[in-house]
């Protein structure tokens, strides 16, 4: 058995607390592996802002109006998902925004732009909760690759909406063209202020070229959803089975693992184990830039994961494609959303969520709907389809192609990337499909076995990396 050392970090707990009734504060300790360590739910009184920054106005009008009705009515089954989800996790996404001394209420952003779902997407390849298109998460720090996309992750998402959130309303001081800029971007609302020599909203909404229509509605469509969302009752939202908070502890290991074998061997659901673990595309979490990995468990079963982790260290770790690679495909007689998600190999839950389909919705033949995009990647990409390498200290990329006999020009056009790239240790680079595997064994009493006897090369399985998305 390989030596793995795991630690407990810290312990993670939501108390299960009322929705809407009850005051909510967290309040945490330290941090590790970029999320809070520690935090709890307690009952506090609700502090009256005090400062600009916390104050975000809730204007009403006509347009408000229009959202509020549309909620009510033919928006009605997507608000309601969308709040039962909401109490998952308002205390940790407030908590973030609390400690970047930002207003608890740019949490309802998040209710428009995804309703919550970790999976949501839109057709601009904005991605997760905050709906983060691909240049701007790294540009705040998220990490997006062939494994991993944290746009996805609750914390870390949360943390970047909040630096960029500081950003614009750093540029516009004004909550409302932050929204605005949020939406369509700075540039566009930066332009509109200059030309129309203006940084009031409502006026440069009244001029129909000013700025899109879908930003017009963005602020109306969130003072709508935040008013429904803070007071569900008035609004014809009673009665609701609202979801309880996230709770999870937390733990880091020294070894890639594999999730799915994890959730067995610790007899829980592997959807609800991913769930907790969204960032993760696939069933392999690997280790990050500082070679640890850290993971959120159920809370209460350290001991049990402490014994599961170390029976599903990963020896391979396989390319996927990103979640977001979507096609168009027509229901055919005799569809359900069984097998249509059977023959993708998706489940039905995140064909739903990808159309935003309420649970009752039915497929009618004829009808176009997105499903993930299956097609070989040899077809697609076929210079990545072989083996990866895992990059140890010292590696270059010249190192490696003269390793594998193959030409630097190759290797970086196959990992999408330029001639001065550096590369860290532990980073799984795709080999091109001409590189000579052969010599990558090592050979049995020789200083070369010695000095490469723990580089992998893993293969046998076709890879998959991600196609870049647009920003």
């Amino acid at each position: 058995m390989k030596n793995i050392v795991l630690i407990l970090t810290a312990s993670l707990f939501v108390a299960s607390c009322a929705h809407h009734s009850s005051k909510t504060e967290i309040t945490s300790s330290e941090k590790a592996m970029g999320e809070p360590s520690k935090f709890r739910v307690t009952n506090v009184p609700v502090v009256a802002p005090t400062e600009e920054l916390e104050i975000i106005p809730t204007e009403l009008n006509a347009n408000v109006d229009k959202w509020i009705n549309y909620f009510q009515g033919r928006g009605r089954p997507h608000m309601e998902r969308y709040l039962l989800r909401s109490t998952r996790y308002e205390a940790l996404m407030k908590k973030v925004l609390r400690d970047n001394k930002l207003p608890e209420d740019l949490f309802y952003i998040a209710l428009i732009e995804s309703g919550f779902s970790s999976q949501a997407f839109s057709h601009a390849s904005a991605v997760g909760y905050w709906q983060f298109i691909r240049g701007t998460g790294k540009r705040y720090n998220l990490k997006i690759d062939q494994l991993i996309d944290e746009r996805r992750d609750p914390v870390l998402s949360t943390q970047a909406a909040a630096e960029y959130f500081k950003d614009l309303y750093a540029k516009f001081n004004s909550w409302y063209l932050a929204m605005a800029s949020y939406n369509v971007g700075e540039g566009r609302v930066d332009r509109a202020v200059r030309k129309y020599k203006t940084h009031d909203f409502w006026q440069l909404t009244k001029n129909k070229r000013a700025l899109p229509r879908e930003t017009d509605d963005y602020i109306p469509k969130y003072i709508a959803a935040k008013l429904i969302a803070k007071n569900p009752d008035k609004y014809g939202f009673e009665g609701l089975d609202y979801l309880p908070p996230i709770e999870f502890d937390h733990i880091t290991v020294n070894n890639p693992i594999n999730l799915r074998l994890m959730a067995e061997k610790m007899n829980i659901n592997y959807e609800d184990f991913k769930a907790l673990n969204p960032k993760y595309k696939g069933e392999i979490a690997p280790l990050d830039s500082e070679n640890i990995l850290g993971l959120r468990i159920p809370p209460g079963s350290y001991e049990v994961a402490m014994n599961a982790a170390k029976e599903s260290i990963s020896d391979k770790v396989e390319f996927v494609a990103d979640q977001d690679e979507i096609q168009p495909y027509k229901i055919r007689r005799g569809d359900t959303f069984a097998n249509v998600a059977r023959r993708y190999k998706t489940t039905v839950a995140y064909l739903r969520d990808i159309n935003d389909f309420p649970r009752k919705k039915k497929l009618r033949v004829g009808q176009s709907i997105f499903v993930p995009d299956r097609t070989p990647l040899k077809e697609k990409r076929p210079e990545l389809v072989g083996k990866f390498y895992i990059v140890q200290p010292g590696d270059s990329l010249a190192s490696i192609a003269v390793k594998y006999k193959v030409s630097i020009s190759d290797l970086t056009k196959a990992n999408n990337l330029s001639r001065k790239s550096k590369i860290k240790s532990g980073v799984k680079l795709v080999l091109p499909e001409n590189a000579a595997l052969e010599d990558s064994k090592p050979q049995k009493n020789s200083s070369q076995s010695v000095k490469n006897k723990n580089r992998k090369v893993a293969g046998g399985k076709k890879v998959k990396r991600n196609i870049a998305s647009k920003k």
